[in-house]
């Protein structure tokens, strides 16, 4: 049982309850519909529960307005543009977050390369590059003879 079957329901609950859900019974939540259809076998209870049904009835009696079919058509259009807008921006992002992570990553790597396994030292000489030793010119037509 829940706490307002053993608590009763007073007239400002009920007025709640009703407001709420309306005169019809059957659309009052099932763990206070005990409670209630005590208070509402009240006079009190009567006259809040034909009050809420005169409010039902008038209101399935009035229908909501149509829109007509060129507001329909302006709002379909404008939620297309909102999609596509939205889904290029959405593709923009996701590419250049790659290509962040991508930069990063290789960024990283380089650095990590750099600090495992530092470059070996060159013997240097007066003649030594990178490419290897310069000969002068007498060396070179010793080496062609």
């Amino acid at each position: 049982m829940s706490d307002y079957s053993k608590q009763g329901m007073d007239a400002e609950r009920f007025r709640a309850l009703v407001e709420a859900y309306g005169g019809d019974r059957s659309r009052w939540p099932e763990d206070r519909r005990g409670a209630a259809d005590i208070f509402a076998a009240t006079e009190a209870g009567r006259a809040m529960v034909e009050e809420a049904s005169r409010l039902d009835a008038f209101l399935a009696l009035s229908a909501p307005p149509s829109a007509s079919s060129a507001l329909t058509g302006r709002i379909l259009q404008s939620a297309d543009k909102r999609v596509t807008l939205r889904r290029r921006l959405h593709r923009w992002l996701v590419g250049a977050g790659l290509l962040g992570i991508g930069l990063a990553g290789g960024l990283t790597g380089a650095l990590a390369v750099a600090i495992v396994a530092p470059p070996t030292q060159i013997p240097m000489t007066d003649t030594a590059t990178a490419f290897g030793n310069i000969m002068t010119e007498g060396e070179i037509a010793q080496e062609i003879r």
